[in-house]
């Protein structure tokens, strides 16, 4: 075989495998802005105003309840927090909404922090949200039994 014929497809060959590499990272992968974006249109489409979800935290210095927690939502803000696993009523200042966690998965997909993201098949809202690993911070937030609320 002559040189010039072996370095032809050594550069095929890399060129290959940079093409397979940008593929897996693609812009429009699961947690790419426009994925995102797309899902979170879904969502917005579906006009729910009134909520509610169990929403749980991992990771990070954690000094409360770890959960899980039933959010009620009303007007895009939470009302109402719930530590299922004692009852207690919680400060529902500081737990998110869907639309909260949905800015929370944009932000790190720009920043490049946001490991993996799944939606609700139905809905489209997200239920699992990973994040890198960030000394002090959530690694993980969960979302799931989303019923709308009258």
């Amino acid at each position: 075989m002559s040189r010039s014929l072996a370095h032809l497809r050594g550069s095929v060959a890399v060129g290959s495998l940079a093409g397979f590499i940008l593929a897996c990272s693609s812009a429009t992968g699961p947690t790419s802005v426009p994925s995102i974006l797309a899902h979170r249109a879904v969502w917005n489409s579906q006009r729910l105003a009134n909520y509610s979800y169990t929403f749980q935290a991992f990771g990070g210095f954690m000094s409360g309840p770890r959960g899980p927690f039933q959010l009620e939502i009303r007007g895009d803000t939470v009302r109402v927090a719930v530590d299922l696993a004692t009852g207690d009523s919680l400060v529902p200042t500081y737990f998110p909404t869907i639309d909260a966690l949905f800015d929370r998965a944009l932000d790190a997909a720009q920043t490049g922090s946001l490991t993996d993201i799944v939606f609700d098949p139905v809905r489209s809202y997200p239920t699992r949200l990973a994040y890198a690993a960030v000394p002090d911070a959530v690694s993980l937030e969960q979302a799931s039994a989303l019923q709308p609320l009258p």
